[in-house]
């Protein structure tokens, strides 16, 4: 299904790696970032890239911005709706009231995502795909097994607990589908988390779990004093641009779609991690009894069409990778 699409945050790590999967699959793709002067050099040596590559210097605080980056195109990646930890001040998103966390946290990334949607539309585009997160997935109180359809976070309850940057999410991914109902849009909404795996631009692997690995093959502190007693859920990046492209090409697609493998404990990570690279400096395991990982139904997900690899071998894969890299 080779046609033209635009991806916006073309240098994030999603961004990036639709927009390598996608040249291999023979699209045309108008890239779009705030700066393309730093990633411009890699991302055009990509296979295809000479070809079928163009790059945007566009701001999605800007309406009407990302109108050149939409003309001529059959669909619309939104890949720059980054979780913003702080306000523009530096204050921590935790320590904001609820005036300055609408304002500073949650708008100006919804408003980015409306705006981006309004130049697609304006542009003829009914074929838009948003990546969220599964942080719009937690209800309260939560449920055993949750699925996209029927479980939705709060966002007055996320922000009475000052997580800002969870509501952000939430309300971005309600006002898109609405935006989208208006207009006739068929939306997909994939939701990652942990995303693993090789590291396309050297940015995305100077924050999170791979700088983190950086440091423990160094024998220094990685993520954490001692294991949580939690879970996460992960997926190799290039799986989840796998879905992105599938939930894209799909004729019948619509709606939210979980981007993750599965969930592991902590414990269970800092293990394998270990039997993979016994050089690294993993943290304290959590003792006693543990808390039961999240359970995703991925019934939607698998009608995509794609096979994920599992957690050992993301959890591999990434660590030969930093190795390789440091």
């Amino acid at each position: 299904m080779a046609g033209k699409i635009a991806i916006a945050g073309a240098s994030g790590l999603v961004g990036a790696n639709i927009l390598k999967a996608a040249l291999a699959r023979g699209y045309a793709v108008n890239g779009a970032m705030r700066d393309p002067s730093g990633p411009a050099d890699t991302l055009m040596a990509l296979p295809g890239a000479d070809e079928r590559l163009q790059l945007f210097a566009a701001d999605m605080t800007k309406p009407q911005d990302f109108d050149p980056v939409v003309q001529g195109v059959d669909g619309v990646f939104i890949a720059c709706l980054v979780p913003v930890y702080a306000a523009p001040d530096g204050t921590p998103a935790r320590e904001l009231d609820d005036a300055r966390g609408w304002a500073e946290i949650i708008q100006p990334t919804v408003d980015g995502c409306l705006n981006i949607m309004r130049s697609a539309i304006a542009a003829g585009v009914r074929d838009i795909v948003i990546c969220s997160s599964t942080s719009s997935t937690n209800p309260v109180p939560p449920v055993p097994v949750k699925n996209e359809v029927d479980h939705w976070s709060d966002a007055a309850q996320q922000c009475a607990a000052k997580k800002y940057t969870s509501a952000t999410k939430t309300v971005m991914e309600h006002q898109a589908m609405a935006l989208a109902a208006e207009n006739g849009v068929r939306l997909r909404i994939l939701l990652p988390t942990l995303m693993l795996g090789p590291a396309l631009l050297p940015a995305h692997a100077e924050t999170g779990f791979l700088a983190a690995l950086r440091r423990m093959l160094r024998g220094e502190k990685g993520m954490h004093d001692q294991a949580p007693d939690d879970s996460a859920s992960m997926a190799h990046i290039d799986d989840i641009a796998a879905l992105f492209l599938a939930a894209y090409e799909s004729p019948t697609a619509e709606g939210r779609y979980y981007a993750v493998r599965e969930s592991w404990h902590w414990n269970d990570i800092y293990r394998t991690l270990h039997e993979i690279e016994p050089a690294l400096a993993i943290p304290p395991l959590h003792e006693g009894p543990t808390a039961e990982p999240t359970r995703f139904d991925f019934t939607r997900r698998d009608s995509l069409g794609v096979t994920l690899r599992d957690i050992p071998d993301i959890l591999a894969d990434t660590v030969a990778w930093v190795r390789a890299n440091p």
